[in-house]
């Protein structure tokens, strides 16, 4: 246990059934929330202890139905990690393909900010975390859409701290780096991994505690003065 810092308060995090999403649950459970996850599988699951609703973000029905149950929750703490990245040539991006990548991304943020928020306002307390990538500030050949959609999340983001810091609600991102998960071993060969390393100022790729461990604090009551910031968290990749 890492302690009780958010004893008595309710969390949900967005794709959560694997990588960082599931640290993050797994940590901002160890402090001591009631944590609710996401998955896109009907029987799916996250860390031990943690409460589990299926979503399909592409699907307004299932957006929807999901931001119900968010409201009914209550949160006080919001982590939006669910994301999807499919790397494809500019030229060759469909109409269709681009907003797949933005409803996971974007639209999935947005509406369940929207169903989190009332019970942050009448706590007079909330916290919301949304995962952008290093892809929002430094991108590559076949990342467009996925580097739209999470420049977009930064831009929803500064736009929701300036509405709600009045409320005591605090809302930021987190830019990850290159992670050392199952989906960057499913994307990169071995020999590229350790390119990756080798490029990246630390040396090495973090690993999804280190991310979550962050997001936590961001989370929780310790942060009182950050709001409305992108913070990358990536070796020193992008300024160094």
């Amino acid at each position: 246990m890492t302690g009780a810092l958010l004893a008595g308060r309710r969390a949900v995090v967005t794709g959560a059934t694997r990588g960082i999403g599931r640290a993050i649950a797994a940590r901002l459970r160890d402090d001591g929330a009631e944590v609710l996850v996401t998955g896109t599988s009907p029987d799916g699951s996250g860390p031990e202890g943690c409460a589990y609703h299926p979503v399909d973000f592409t699907d307004l029905a299932s957006t929807r139905a999901f931001c119900r149950a968010v409201e009914a929750f209550a949160p006080l703490v919001l982590v939006n990690n669910a994301g999807v990245s499919k790397p494809e040539a500019f030229a060759e991006i469909s109409a269709e393909e681009f907003q797949r990548v933005q409803d996971i991304n974007l639209r999935g943020t947005l509406m369940t900010t929207q169903a989190a928020l009332p019970s942050m306002r009448t706590a007079g307390w909330g916290r919301i975390v949304s995962l952008g990538s290093i892809r929002q500030q430094i991108s590559l050949p076949g990342r467009a859409s996925y580097s739209a959609a999470k420049a977009g999340v930064d831009g929803l983001t500064i736009g929701l701290a300036a509405e709600v810091a009045k409320d005591g609600i605090l809302a930021n991102v987190v830019a990850p780096g290159f992670i050392d998960t199952e989906m960057t071993a499913s994307m990169y060969s071995p020999d590229q991994i350790a390119a990756l390393a080798a490029s990246i100022p630390i040396g090495r790729l973090a690993k999804p505690e280190e991310i979550a461990a962050f997001v936590a604090w961001l989370a929780g009551p310790e942060n009182t003065y950050i709001s409305g910031q992108s913070l990358f968290i990536d070796g020193g990749i992008t300024r160094v």
